[in-house]
């Protein structure tokens, strides 16, 4: 699988408690080879290596043993995308759940997710992601602790208070920070475990979320195949402009723009899709195509709410784009599907 980003957004979580707490954070940036980033850096994209590299520079250099749980607890479900917005638009937990291990990787995680329910109680099993990425004991627990914490937040979401888990079994020793986790996380914690797993009530999974929404969460799943979809065929620029495409709703940046997000400058970002027999133009165009079809195969909304979905002010101008690259209307694109 190609999805080898994560968003800019949890690096700059990482040096926002790092600077509260006194920290230089110089060194962690540089080690990212993110020297320049800003706080208003959120909808970039970075590699897992340089996300990575951060890590490491700030578990090493700083003896915070509950910094992982300081930065996910700052981390809002928003704040992932349109992954996010996909889960928090979903009908009960259950769904909820069900997408989140489904379009995972779109968040870019170290970590690979599973869920599991077994009669009153329910676990999702966390073990580090395959691949290139070696993590050090300190990176995997601040990777571990930022995605427990940041389930707490969903407490709310159900219409319930304190932990968000009932039980918590981390799969490596202690040493000697049990009171830290049961503090940020709320709940009982055991050690030295096979693997992480986190239990709670299954019956909370057929609780409704306050944000749920079919419609949306119709729109999102949508975005979110689309994306995963070309994230595992293709790899390179092109994929990493359709990633921030597919993360923008609606808007469709122009290239000075993009090649910010991408941390390349625009000169660089025209010779490299020249390079690869394209243009800025004509990717933006097959991906606003490869997405109104899925809207229009997917979802019943009239033609000209997708071309709005796709970032058209215009419908004409995605009749006429559609009707150039598929040889038909959009109309008689869907008239054909459900023939």
């Amino acid at each position: 699988m190609s999805i080898d980003h994560t968003k800019a957004i949890y690096l700059i979580k990482l040096a926002e408690v790092l600077r509260e707490r006194g920290c230089l954070v110089e060194a962690v940036l540089e080690a990212a080879g993110l020297p320049q980033l800003s706080l208003q850096d959120h909808d970039t994209s970075v590699p897992l290596s340089q996300y990575l590299a951060g890590i490491e520079a700030a578990t090493d250099a700083h003896a915070i043993q509950d910094l992982g749980f300081l930065v996910g607890e700052r981390t809002t479900p928003l704040e992932h995308g349109v992954l996010g917005y996909a889960l928090l638009s979903s009908p009960t937990l259950r769904d909820c759940l069900s997408r989140y291990v489904k379009f995972q990787y779109l968040q870019g995680p170290l970590l690979t997710v599973s869920f599991a329910e077994t009669g009153t109680t329910a676990q999702m099993t966390a073990v580090p992601r395959r691949g290139r990425w070696q993590m050090s004991p300190a990176a995997f627990r601040y990777i571990v602790q930022e995605w427990l914490v940041g389930w707490n937040q969903w407490c709310q979401l159900i219409g319930r208070s304190g932990s968000f888990f009932e039980h918590v079994r981390l799969g490596y020793s202690s040493d000697g920070q049990r009171q830290h986790y049961e503090e940020h996380l709320g709940c009982t914690v055991s050690f030295d475990n096979p693997e992480t797993t986190a239990v709670f009530a299954s019956k909370r999974l057929d609780l409704p979320l306050s944000y749920a929404d079919q419609s949306i969460a119709a729109l999102c799943d949508v975005q979110c195949e689309r994306l995963l979809e070309v994230l595992q065929l293709r790899a390179g620029l092109v994929a990493d402009i359709h990633r921030q495409l597919a993360n923008r709703p609606g808007q469709v940046p122009d290239m000075d723009e993009m090649a910010k997000s991408l941390h390349i400058g625009t000169r660089t970002l025209r010779r490299r899709l020249k390079d690869e027999n394209t243009s800025y133009q004509q990717v933006v165009s097959e991906f606003r195509v490869a997405m109104a079809k899925r809207y229009l195969s997917e979802t019943s909304l009239p033609a000209n709410e997708v071309a709005a979905l796709v970032g058209y002010s215009d419908p004409a101008n995605l009749y006429r784009i559609f009707q150039r690259v598929t040889g038909q209307t959009p109309l008689r694109y869907r008239a054909r599907l459900d023939s």
